[in-house]
């Protein structure tokens, strides 16, 4: 009988559980359940992932050079400071691992991507979690928590599952009075959705010299999820850290190639982007006529707050399955939220109709009883 554990500080840790995507019985369900797009990505980009077939033979360029030179132009940050990855969430982890060590803290918001803190933890580091204020992020909270141990404040904007942001002059705020010693890390996943005029996704904070990283992805608003691929805009010191622990060839050619192409196609992200807004907002007043609560939203998804110690989430989890419409319930303590990612109009007018057909239903049986 083996002897071999897995080293302590990942006992805590849970496997990640990605938004369901399948129904049994069902061949085509509506998938809202992980916050992709509804719209294929640029035309250009799928010509430009279909080319690679002539050169699946060598590998990757593992300078990335191609798809750093077009983010610097696009962002206006030194291509020096850009590395890519497969997924933002491996930008997150490398940085992660290159700047924290065993017993250093990693300041998080109650609301975040569950990555960042399976990846401190993996390597030893304490994760200090900070409430939120009406579901956004407590800026008080964090300044407060950081100490003398503190080397990562981290921060999505806008936020996973919450759809609120942080503001510029939140952002301002924070960074000005952390430690020098302390990175600030944003996660900026759904920066191409948010439309508030004091939004920020991050950068005007970066210098080469500073202590300001930001990670963006092109699962999200570019339609390239199947090919994993994001990015980091890091300081020159972080960026020299992950180059000694990235492995190799991190980024594929497919997904680099699409990348670039999807990139430099402004045009085609803005449509695709202006339309998940207009439906976001349509759905949201759907979902509040209808008597609900729901959190205002930067990001390319809703979330549904139940203010009921039923389980309300879950039971409105089978209704819209029962439909064929995969969306994701959150319930945990107090919490009672349901997350619905934004489809296109068709399914969106579907989904708000199921919703309403449910909330009848439920105040009939009330009436009965």
């Amino acid at each position: 009988m083996t002897t071999i554990k897995a080293k302590k500080a990942l006992t805590e840790v849970r496997p990640y559980k990605q938004g369901k995507s399948d129904i049994k019985g069902v061949v085509e369900p509506i998938k809202l359940s992980s916050n992709e797009s509804p719209y294929p990505p640029s035309p250009k980009a799928v010509k430009a992932y279909q080319r690679i077939e002539r050169v699946l033979v060598i590998y990757p360029d593992g300078a990335q050079t191609e798809l750093r030179s077009v983010l610097a132009k696009l962002h206006s940050i030194p291509k020096d400071n850009i590395f890519a990855g497969n997924g933002s969430e491996e930008a997150i982890g490398l940085i992660v691992r290159a700047v924290l060590e065993p017993g250093d803290e990693i300041i998080v918001s109650e609301n975040s991507f569950i990555m960042t803190e399976k990846y401190a933890r993996s390597v030893g580091a304490e994760v200090i979690k900070c409430g939120e204020l009406d579901q956004r992020v407590d800026v008080d909270a964090m300044l407060a928590a950081t100490c003398e141990r503190t080397k990562i404040v981290y921060l999505c904007s806008p936020n996973n599952p919450t759809g609120t942001y942080t503001s510029a002059q939140e952002l301002k705020r924070l960074i000005a009075r952390l430690p020098d010693n302390v990175l600030f890390l944003m996660e900026a996943a759904y920066a191409e959705f948010a439309d508030a005029p004091d939004y920020s996704d991050g950068l005007s904070f970066f210098s080469p010299e500073g202590r300001v990283a930001v990670t963006r992805t092109f699962s999200k608003a570019y339609g390239l999820a199947g090919l994993r691929i994001g990015y980091a805009i890091a300081p020159n010191a972080v960026v020299d850290a992950v180059s000694r622990l990235r492995t190799p060839f991190n980024a594929n050619s497919a997904a680099m190639a699409a990348a670039t192409a999807a990139a430099l196609d402004q045009k085609f992200l803005q449509n695709n982007v202006s339309k998940v807004r207009a439906t976001r907002e349509v759905f949201s007043s759907g979902l509040r006529e209808l008597g609900l609560t729901v959190i205002p939203s930067q990001a390319n998804f809703v979330l549904i707050n139940f203010e009921s110690e039923d389980d309300l989430a879950y039971d409105l989890d089978r209704a819209l399955q029962s439909m064929g419409i995969l969306g994701r319930p959150a319930v945990a303590g107090a919490k009672n939220e349901y997350r619905i990612s934004i489809g296109s109009d068709e399914e969106m007018r579907k989904t708000l109709n199921v919703i309403r057909e449910w909330l009848n239903d439920r105040r009939r049986d009330r009436q009965q009883h």
